[in-house]
């Protein structure tokens, strides 16, 4: 038989699943960074700072999920988004946001669009050069 105990915890996994299924379907997809970490732009978000998320694949976020400025190279920290990108990473986010997607387009560009498009509260110019985000902070 089960405790309360484990019937609360596994309430609480199942929870924060659904929670973070339903805020996946609020965003856009941008790509793959590399084979554990993706990159999501938030349609609608409340805030003024342009931005875009970062999460690990296996969870979607439950396990790493940061958030990074759009026009310069810091984080955009807040509850529950506060990993940091280690080295390797922060290369890897470069090479992926420098290379192109299926339809020639940098992704560097596509993050923008999607933002615009997704938050006309605070558009980007899509002519924004791209901060280095091997110095991210």
């Amino acid at each position: 038989m089960k405790s309360l105990k484990d019937y609360i915890t596994n309430f609480n996994i199942i929870d924060d699943t659904l929670n973070n299924e339903r805020m996946l379907t609020e965003m856009a997809a941008i790509g793959n960074i590399n084979s554990k970490l993706c990159i999501y732009v938030r349609m609608n978000d409340p805030g003024k700072i342009p931005h875009f998320h970062i999460v690990d694949q296996s969870t979607l976020g439950l396990v790493f999920h940061t958030c990074v400025k759009i026009k310069v190279a810091e984080y955009f920290h807040h509850t529950g988004k506060e990993d940091v990108l280690n080295s390797s990473q922060r290369r890897d986010l470069v090479k992926f946001l420098n290379g192109k997607d299926k339809w020639g387009e940098s992704n560097w560009k596509v993050l923008i669009k999607e933002w615009d498009r997704n938050n006309s509260d605070v558009e980007i110019d899509i002519e924004t050069s791209m901060p280095d985000y091997r110095n991210l902070k």
